[in-house]
Parts: structure tokens; C-alpha cells; sequence
């Protein structure tokens, strides 16, 4: 049995290719008026522009699992949860927000 390394989180980070959120805000349908840009990577939209648009998505919900031993949390099941929806045709994303920080990342 050969053994395989498992790269550290921060070399997986590293080693990610960021996209522009303006890109990721047109591929949602968001007009350029309703994002406000914080540099390439981040942005805010307006509560405003959530109550004019109908929601016609659903939501996954993750909460309140405890991390297996390699580390993979609720964070971790996020992500994997988006890519396996984002296979399909469908527009899809996921937000998080930390409570430490009072963000939300997209």
C-alpha cells in the first residue's frame, strides 16, 4: 500500500485560483448597480436588491456537525455541497458568514 501525502489547508489555499467577484456577481444576473465591489475578490449587495428579486431558489442549510478527524467541518461540506449543484446547468452559490468576523463570504 503506497501512502499519500494530503496537502496542508493553506497550500490548498494558495494554490486556489481566485475569480473575480464581478464576474461571479454577472454569472448570478446581478446588474453592476447592484453590487458594491470591495477590491477584485469581495463585494456587498444591498438588502434592497434581495427584496426586489423573487426567490425562486432553494436553501442547504449545514449546521451544527462535528468535524471528522481529517478536519472537514461544516465550511468544508458547504463547498463540496455548491460544487456537486453547480455541476448542473442551474446557477448556484454559497454564502458563508463567520461569527467571529461578522462576514459573508460568497
Amino acid at each position: 500500500m503506497t501512502a499519500t501525502t494530503v496537502p496542508t489547508d493553506i497550500a490548498i489555499a494558495q494554490a486556489a485560483k481566485l475569480r473575480p467577484i464581478a464576474d461571479i456577481a454577472r454569472e448570478l444576473g446581478l446588474a453592476d448597480d447592484e453590487v458594491e465591489l470591495y477590491g477584485r475578490y469581495k463585494a456587498k449587495i444591498s438588502l434592497g436588491t434581495l427584496e426586489r428579486r423573487r426567490a425562486s431558489g432553494r436553501l442547504v442549510l449545514v449546521t451544527g456537525i462535528n468535524p471528522t478527524p481529517a478536519g472537514e467541518g461544516k465550511s468544508t461540506v458547504t463547498v463540496g455541497v455548491t460544487q456537486a449543484l453547480r455541476s448542473s446547468a442551474r446557477r448556484r452559490c454559497s454564502a458563508s458568514a463567520s461569527r467571529r468576523s461578522g462576514r459573508c463570504s460568497a
